[in-house]
């Protein structure tokens, strides 16, 4: 199996992991107080976005943008509260939209580009190697504290 192939893998294994979340938490349940499943799935999307900006710049040979460079949790917050208004169906296709476009720009890297050291959202620089285990483990982490939620409250 290729670089690549485990890369998607990998990004396919949690977020596999992720939909039986949502399929469980059955509705819109608030998960951290104050956020509900929404705002957890607007979450992980802006994430993704973020990724998807940065990888199309170094595709491009430009400079990424490092949309969270004034902090992680002023990223979080800014790209949950500029979504508060979209409802939550519309919310699970932008999470399941992102996710695939992302998947379809590793697709489209040549080897050397996947191990090619490229600038970061927050800043900083690392291989798509280290993107991937980053994000796949952030949403695998999410989706494991989600369930001990939902099966505490049953």
């Amino acid at each position: 199996m290729s670089d690549k192939e485990i890369y998607i893998k990998r990004y396919e294994a949690a977020r596999t992991e992720m939909r039986e979340i949502v399929r469980l938490a059955k509705g819109n349940p608030t998960i951290y107080q104050p956020w509900r499943m929404k705002e957890v799935l607007d979450h992980i999307t802006g994430w993704d976005d973020a990724v998807i900006a940065s990888i199309k710049s170094f595709l491009a040979g430009e400079v990424p943008a490092t949309p969270a460079s004034r902090g992680i949790d002023a990223y979080n917050a800014e790209t949950v509260t500029s979504r508060e208004a979209i409802p939550y169906e519309v919310t699970q296709r932008e999470w399941e939209a992102s996710r695939a476009e992302l998947l379809g720009l590793l697709h489209k890297m040549t080897d050397e580009q996947l191990h090619t050291p490229f600038g970061f959202p927050w800043g900083g620089q690392g291989t798509i190697e280290d993107l991937v285990e980053i994000f796949a483990e952030h949403e695998e982490t999410h989706a494991k504290e989600i369930r001990e939620i939902i099966e505490k409250g049953k």
